[in-house]
């Protein structure tokens, strides 16, 4: 197997690399049942709220039991729960798949916009620095050629900057 064989083997998903009964890989787990979970309690209470305005008032003739009522419940959220876990097996990779993009778009960005900006900062700081020592250094050839001791300390190595 060449180089090319290595690098798709390790693209596509293997078997073992899924997790659940849902059969999602790995790499979108947690967005699965990120949305599995949100949309299935969303459901749940939905499908519990219409059953319970859906349902006689109790002391009516024919009203139903707890007992009925968590069986209609359950039997509305089977089909649901179901259609939710396979909508949720199409969306997560969307979603991670959109995430990257989104990513990728941002970094570009960082990379057109901001960077330039850091570097021209930098270039400013290095040419202000340089300046700093330029003027020190006139002031020391000075103090040399007129003979005077030279005692201030070079740009950087201040009293201040050592305390």
């Amino acid at each position: 197997m060449g180089w090319l064989g290595t690098v798709l083997s390790s693209a596509t998903p293997r078997r073992q690399d899924h997790v659940s009964i849902w059969s999602v890989t790995s790499r979108d787990a947690k967005t699965f049942f990120c949305v599995a979970g949100t949309l299935w309690v969303a459901a749940l209470a939905f499908i519990v709220h219409k059953s319970v305005a859906d349902s006689p008032v109790p002391a009516a003739a024919g009203a139903r039991g707890i007992g009925d009522f968590m069986l209609a419940v359950l039997a509305d959220f089977g089909n649901v729960g179901i259609a939710i876990g396979i909508l949720s097996m199409v969306v997560a990779p969307l979603a991670n798949a959109t995430g990257v993009v989104l990513m990728s778009l941002y970094q570009a960005m960082v990379n057109r916009l901001v960077i330039p900006v850091i570097e021209a900062h930098k270039a400013e700081g290095r040419e202000e620095v340089m300046e700093e020592w330029r003027a020190w250094n006139k002031r020391r050839l000075a103090a040399e050629r007129e003979g005077r001791q030279f005692d201030e300390s070079p740009p950087g190595e201040s009293v201040d900057a050592l305390s």
